[in-house]
């Protein structure tokens, strides 16, 4: 079978594949749903997409109906947005006593290891803390290992686990932390 990623195809691509944006899925289950029609082999009056679409801070609704218009294309004059949540990513800043902590603690667990910013896929609680005003980071440390490029599949897949050489680095991570913020 070929496909609209054949260039020999002639599928002709779908308008997310025309839009340039890619799929955000986790590995394992999607997050996404779809439905349309009563009846198998029978072309439906209505189709019926959830979506759960997780932005970067700073991405507002205006920036995402924008991405959704291109994706959809054409048939963005048929589309009603039936519900939409207000749920914005938020972050925390890094000049920080808190990041200075988890940095010194860091440094004296893993000598010339680094700290830096990241993002991963998921959500925490921490952006009910940071909208609070409460400075807010997912920080944890993690025996060498593990590589980073297998981090992120960690967690909620069908392999979600740490290992207990980790859980014991992170048990000093959190005390050094606890005691270089408390003094």
């Amino acid at each position: 079978m070929r496909t609209s990623e054949d260039p020999a195809s002639p599928v002709r691509a779908s308008p997310r594949e025309r839009s340039g944006y890619p799929r955000a899925s986790l590995k394992g289950e999607p997050t996404d749903s779809e439905h349309g029609g009563l009846k198998t082999n029978v072309v439906p009056d209505a189709a019926e997409i959830q979506i759960d679409i997780r932005t970067l801070p700073g991405v507002g609704p205006a920036a995402v109906h924008r991405m959704l218009r291109d994706a959809v294309g054409d048939l963005w004059g048929d589309v009603e947005i039936a519900e939409e949540g207000e749920n914005l990513a938020t972050s925390s800043p890094i000049d920080t006593p808190l990041w200075r902590a988890l940095t010194t603690a860091t440094e004296r667990l893993v000598p010339g290891g680094t700290t830096l910013p990241f993002l991963v896929v998921g959500a925490t609680d921490a952006r009910f803390f940071r909208r609070r005003g409460v400075t807010s980071y997912g920080y944890g440390l993690f025996r060498e290992r593990i590589p980073f490029n297998e981090f992120a599949s960690m967690f909620h897949g069908r392999n979600e686990r740490i290992d207990q050489t980790s859980l014991g680095l992170m048990v000093e991570l959190w005390e050094a932390t606890a005691r270089e913020v408390l003094g």
